[in-house]
Parts: C-alpha cells; structure tokens; sequence
C-alpha cells in the first residue's frame, strides 16, 4: 500500500513501566496504521490486528523484541500463546470391538505403536461373552481403555467426543482414526471421527445410505449400476404388499427384509402371498437386530446366480479409491426360510473370470461415499458359461466395515505372506 499519509503520532507503550513515549514520523507508510490514533484506554480495550518484526517502519527506528499493532498502537511484548506439549502417542479408537477380532486388531496396533480407545455404546455386561465383551474383559484382553455410557444412560455421540477430546489433552495422545467392527457401530463410525476434528473419514452426507438398505439401494442406482427391484412397505398389516408386487412385476420367491439388518437376521424369502404380508407386517411392528424400531420393511426381488463377497480397502492413495484385496464364493442353503451360508471358498480377485465383480464392487463403494478403511460387499452374479466369466452382478448389500466370518483373517491362512492387518 503506497497511499501517501499526514503525519501520524505514535505511543509505544511499555507495559513494564507503564510510560508511554511519543514519537513524531512523517510520512509513515504502513498498512497497519491506517485507521483513526486509538488513545490508551481504547487501546487496551482493542484486538490485535497485525504483528510485525523487529523494525516494522524503518532501519533507523527504535530496536524492539516483539511488536504488536493495535490500531496505531505499537504494543511490545505481548503476551506469548499458550504452546501444548508435543504429541507423544497416536491412538486409535475402536468402536463396538468384539473379542473374536480384537486379537489381530491389537496386534496390528501394537506392531505400529497405536494407543488404543475402545468405546461400547451399548453395553450388554454379559459375562464371558466374545460378541459383547465388557470393559473388563477387553482391558483384560489388552486394550488400554475402554469408554462406556455410565449404568442408566443411553451413548451420545457428542458426549463420547467430548470424553475423547479430553483424553486427548489430559494424556497427550492424538487420535488418527475410528475404527468400526461390527455392523451396528456403522452409524456412528465416521460422526465420531468428524466430531473429533479427523479427516480420514467417510462421506457424511451418504452416511445414511450404508446402513439402510433402501437409502444404499436407491445411492447404487443413481450412479448408475444395476440393483434389485424393491419396495419400502409401511403398513403394519402387511397390506400393501400385493400392490408392490404387482407393481413391481415379481415373481415368487420374493425377499422381505429389515431395513437395517446384520447377516441374515430378519431376512425372509416368502414363496406365497400370505407368507409375505405377514413377515411385512411383522418387520414394521417390531423391533429390528439393531434395537431400533422399524419404519418400513423392504420387498425385494429373489436373484437367481451365485453370491460373493467382495472385501476392500478404501483410501486416497489407490488409483481408484478403493481397491479389492479378496474375493469368497458362498455356498448358501435354504434353512427355515432364509439363506444360510454353509462354507465359502476364496477365488482370485485377479482372474478375468472375476473382473466384472471386482468393478461393480468398486462402483459400488464409491457410490455411498466409501472413502477410507475396510469395505464388504455382498453381491450377485450369474456364470456366462460362452464368456467363461461372471457377468450382471448386482448388490445385496454394502458395509463400510471389516468382513464378517472371519474372511480376513482366514485370507492370511489361506494366501503365503498375506499380511491381513
């Protein structure tokens, strides 16, 4: 700034002696300065506005240590910014552990340095449990804290921020990410990480839509890939399910099912009519595996092909967002109405034979904003036996989590030198 300006009195005020000296420059030409003289009072009243060196106006002025620029108010040394120790651990945070997959997480941690911060949002207290361990048990098992709900208070995400933040300053550590291990714990996964100041999260806008599998329906379509024809259904009488069907054009068997399931709970494939309307009307009445109450049930087509799934790594720095590591073939019977998986074989994610499964699976994780750590899909296909190669795969479902069953961990038995964590 260069505009040419009437001499200007400058106080430099000593908060040693508290004496202030007058000094008369011409033509002072500094941006800080451009404003009506504040008087002491004003001040001390005032916010800095801009710091300078140690000779902010000329070669030949007063020499000063640190200059603070209050209006036209030079201010020597000010009061220095409260500096926090160095970081002396990065943590992690598990959320909703079960101890079948502690062991290898742990180890994984371990190996790397990683403080780690289990959190329970619902806890079960069961004793001896390896589906939902308490406190105890997972400090046993050697994580090194645990955070839970007091007894008689639902989990609240914000509170169990504010109890992670105040670790982080009270210990000195930095959390680098959440980590969610099991289905339910999807919900809250990437809320806690944005609460906690993280980027490596997933898209919070699409957050909804990898856990209900309407919302992950409708997210897959949008980007363009295949899904099966559904319906959300309301009535708590099952009575709208004939319309559906017929609207939708669906032959028997059809698939009724939670919205917000895990596995193959509360899943139903109905060969009749009546076996339909009522395992509506029984979804929308009750409560679902996750605890919550069910808005709708969805009506879904039967797919007819065998079923994989598909696990990935999602990150930055793979040239397409995410990254296939392992692909499973299910052997599924029908067992009291629902498909149950018997055992699963391990193919090669890299033969041409899987390459449509491996790109329909990409696609549809980045449909639902997939982003970082472990992706499982769940999937359709049919064999073409002219083409020797799978073809029209089409979604089951989505989870922004590590595989189920083990699949990990039974990927580093299954393939030499597989580093599975």
């Amino acid at each position: 700034m260069n505009t040419e300006m009437e001499p200007v009195t400058i106080s430099l005020i000593r908060p040693d002696d508290d004496q202030v000296e007058t000094n008369h420059m011409e033509n002072i030409e500094h941006e800080a300065l451009v404003g009506a003289e504040l008087t002491l009072k004003e001040a001390t009243k005032s916010a800095t506005i801009a710091t300078l060196g140690d000779t902010p106006f000329n070669n030949d002025g007063e020499e000063l240590e640190h200059h603070a620029i209050v209006a036209t108010e030079i201010v020597s040394d000010p009061v220095e910014p409260h500096h926090p120790d160095p970081i002396q651990v990065n943590a992690v945070v598990l959320l909703d552990p079960r101890l079948t997959d502690c062991a290898e997480v742990l180890e994984a941690t371990n190996k790397r340095g990683l403080f780690t911060m289990a959190v329970i949002p619902k806890p079960k207290r069961i004793t001896g449990s390896e589906f939902y361990p308490t406190a105890e048990a997972l400090l046993e098992f050697g994580v090194h804290q645990v955070y839970e709900p007091p007894i008689g208070q639902k989990f609240d995400i914000t509170e169990c921020a504010n109890h992670l933040q105040t670790v982080e300053q009270q210990q000195n550590i930095r959390f680098l990410g959440v980590i969610p291990l099991r289905e339910s714990a999807v919900d809250y996964s990437d809320v806690l990480a944005a609460l906690l100041g993280l980027h490596v999260h997933n898209d919070l806008g699409l957050s909804s839509a990898r856990r209900d599998k309407g919302l992950m329906k409708t997210a897959v379509a949008n980007a363009g890939l295949r899904v099966a024809k559904f319906a959300r259904l309301t009535a708590q009488d099952g009575s709208d399910v004939p319309n559906a069907i017929k609207s939708l054009e669906l032959d028997f068997p059809v698939v009724v099912k939670t919205p917000r399931g895990m596995s193959t709970m509360d899943v139903y494939i109905c060969g009749s009519m009546e076996e339909a309307v009522r395992r509506s009307g029984q979804i929308v009445r009750s409560v679902g595996p996750d605890g919550k109450k069910a808005n709708y049930s969805l009506l879904e087509e039967f797919l007819v092909g065998s079923e994989f799934a598909v696990n990935l790594l999602a990150s930055p720095t793979t040239p397409r967002g995410v990254q296939v590591t392992d692909i499973w073939e299910y052997n599924k019977v029908s067992t009291d109405g629902t498909m149950v998986n018997t055992w699963q074989t391990m193919v090669d994610p890299h033969c041409d034979t899987y390459a449509s499964l491996v790109r329909y699976a990409e696609g549809v994780c980045r449909a639902v904003g997939i982003k970082y750590g472990f992706a499982h899909v769940e999937l359709m296909s049919r064999y073409d036996e002219k083409k020797n190669k799978f073809v029209d795969p089409v979604m089951v479902e989505v989870g922004a989590r590590l595989a189920g069953g083990r699949k990990a961990i039974m990927a580093g038995g299954t393939v030499s030198g597989w580093e599975t964590f």
